[in-house]
């Protein structure tokens, strides 16, 4: 089971090798509503099943296209450990699995590119953060959006400064004996205080070469991400954390505290507390925007005009109601946009498509419920030129 990057969304985006699977269904993480989730998947896989029959394939191709999802339904290995949502991406050459930490609607969607608009929360500007709990004897980063939160594992990272004494971290700044680790000899790091993190007159040099180690593992793991990273932690460790810190959109303020003695809804609750505001405050300065341009050519809610715009890369920054659905068909020669009430043959959600070019071509989305949205369409966009 992998955790959704922002590469992988990309990779999803500009997949174009027909036909494109792509399956959404909530998950449960414990107690009996887990034993609905594969019932959810086996009913998911029986209706792409029903359209690509009647899309003409064969059966014998529908049956290898879908057969890496058919497989998962009787693993209970597969169903341990799930979050709130799923989401499986089936073409002829590629197969993604996905656990989501936000609830997303059924949904089996059988066309010429995968569907990525419930995907969008936790890519939007508003979407996505991380939070990073800090103690000796735990460390752990949580990625989180308004909706849900789940722990994340982060590669080669320190589980506690007991573990962090037993490795030799090579780091040029640091006054100890270094060497080279590899996965079948790793030595001990020498401290000052000959190797006693309790010894007071080296207790935070120690402790903040710990917390640089942590830094710098989790600078490799979130890359050029750009969501906010939270710290949770007692106050001297946080203020030690930032000396050292290397991420670039690490939040001013944290949640203070020892994080051991709280559980994830606890830490969610208060991390969203936090970060609500700074989200909001981005938010509501692009919609101001929006609403200073919304009289301009820079500016529409008519899927008319934004999806040819979207095709050619203008579209600075989409605003998109959360489950919301817009059928129709868009013909990439002419241009033109024909829009239907409800779902014919050959339609796409045109959403979905929108948010796909947009991605494409490095635009911003924000995903917004009823009462935010600056029109009463379901989506609106501010154009590059």
């Amino acid at each position: 089971m992998e955790l959704l990057q922002i590469r992988d969304l990309r990779e999803l985006v500009e997949h174009r090798t027909q036909p494109c699977v792509s399956m959404y269904l909530p998950t449960h993480r414990t107690g009996r509503d887990t034993l609905e989730d594969p019932i959810r998947l086996k009913n998911a896989v029986s209706e792409a099943r029903e359209r690509l029959d009647e899309a003409g394939y064969s059966k014998e191709r529908i049956s290898t296209l879908l057969n890496p999802a058919v497989d998962l339904i009787p693993s209970q290995e597969f169903w341990l450990h799930q979050s709130d949502g799923l989401a499986l991406f089936l073409s002829p050459d590629l197969f993604r699995h996905y656990r989501l930490p936000l609830q997303v609607q059924d949904e089996v969607v059988v066309t010429d590119h995968f569907s990525v608009k419930q995907l969008v929360p936790l890519f939007a500007e508003d979407g996505r953060f991380y939070v990073l709990t800090l103690s000796q004897k735990r460390v752990r980063l949580f990625e989180a959006t308004r909706l849900g939160i789940r722990e994340t594992p982060v590669p080669d990272m320190l589980k506690n400064i007991d573990e962090f004494k037993q490795y030799d971290v090579v780091e040029e700044s640091l006054q100890a004996h270094t060497m080279a680790m590899t996965q079948t000899a790793r030595t001990n790091l020498v401290f000052h205080g000959q190797g006693n993190i309790a010894d007071k007159a080296t207790y935070k040099d120690d402790v903040v070469r710990y917390l640089r180690a942590i830094s710098r593992t989790l600078e490799r793991y979130l890359g050029a991400g750009t969501a906010p990273l939270l710290l949770a932690g007692v106050e001297y460790e946080l203020s030690f954390y930032r000396q050292v810190n290397s991420y670039h959109h690490l939040l001013d303020e944290g949640i203070a505290g020892n994080p051991d003695e709280r559980n994830e809804k606890e830490i969610h609750e208060a991390a969203w507390h936090v970060v609500e505001p700074h989200f909001a405050q981005a938010r509501h300065v692009s919609l101001g925007h929006y609403a200073d341009l919304s009289r301009t050519d820079k500016a529409s809610d008519s899927i008319a005009i934004i999806l040819p715009a979207a095709h050619h890369g203008r579209v600075r920054t989409l605003f998109i109601r959360r489950n919301a659905w817009l059928w129709g068909r868009f013909d990439t020669d002419t241009l033109s946009v024909e829009a239907h009430d409800a779902p014919e043959p050959g339609d796409v959600d045109m959403i979905d498509l929108v948010t796909v070019q947009v991605l494409q071509h490095q635009g911003m989305i924000y995903a917004l419920d009823d009462e935010e949205m600056p029109t009463e369409n379901p989506l609106a966009a501010m154009f590059r030129y």
